[in-house]
C-alpha cells in the first residue's frame, strides 16, 4: 500500500500543506513454513498517515515541524463520508493509552467546513506533548478535499487488509 498524495493549499487566512500516505499492514505466517494454505495473521494494522505542515513562505512549508496523525481504516472511512457531506469530523488519539506513557502525548484531529460555504475545509491538528502544544491548520479547497476524499476511499480496503485477505 504505497499510494502517496500531497495537496498544497493557500488561502487568505494562512497557508499550509497536507500529505496522505497509506501504510500497509504487517502479516505473519500462521503454522509451519510448509503450510500449503499459506495462512497468515495480521500483526499490525495499516492506516492512513496524514501529515500537516504550516507555511513559512509562499509554497514553502515547515515539514521539519509537521504534525502527523494515523487514521485507522474505520476513521479514514468516516472522514471520507463526512467530507462528502461537508460535515465536521474529529478524532482523538493517545498513542500511549493502556501503558505507562498514557497521557504523555495527545493528538486532536479535526476537520470542519469553511464558514464561507465554498465547500472547502479546515484540517486541524493539535498535539500536546509533555505540556507543550503545537497546532497546525491547513485550509483545503473544495477540489482538494474531493481529491483527498477519493484517495481515502481508495485506501480504506487496502489499510483494512482486504487486498491481502482476498489475494490468490
Amino acid at each position: 500500500c504505497s499510494t502517496v498524495l500531497q495537496v498544497e493549499s493557500h488561502g487568505d487566512r494562512g497557508a499550509g500543506a497536507d500529505a496522505v500516505r497509506g501504510e500497509g499492514q504487517v502479516w505473519i505466517r500462521v503454522g509451519c513454513e510448509r503450510d500449503a494454505r499459506g495462512r497468515r495473521s495480521m500483526k499490525r494494522a495499516g492506516g492512513g498517515l496524514l501529515e500537516l505542515a504550516n507555511a513559512t513562505a509562499r509554497r514553502q512549508y515547515d515539514w521539519g515541524n509537521k504534525g502527523s496523525f494515523m487514521l485507522s481504516a474505520t476513521e479514514a472511512a468516516e472522514l471520507a463520508d463526512r467530507m462528502a457531506s461537508n460535515a465536521p469530523c474529529s478524532f482523538f488519539h493517545d498513542p500511549g493509552a493502556g501503558g505507562a506513557n498514557r497521557g504523555n502525548v495527545n493528538k486532536a484531529f479535526k476537520v470542519e467546513p469553511m464558514p464561507d460555504g465554498s465547500g472547502g475545509l479546515f484540517v486541524n491538528l493539535q498535539t500536546t506533548s509533555g505540556g507543550n502544544k503545537s497546532f497546525v491548520s491547513v485550509p483545503v479547497s473544495y477540489g482538494e478535499s474531493a481529491a483527498l476524499r477519493h484517495i481515502l476511499v481508495y485506501l480504506v480496503p487496502k489499510i483494512a487488509g482486504f487486498d491481502e485477505v482476498f489475494r490468490e
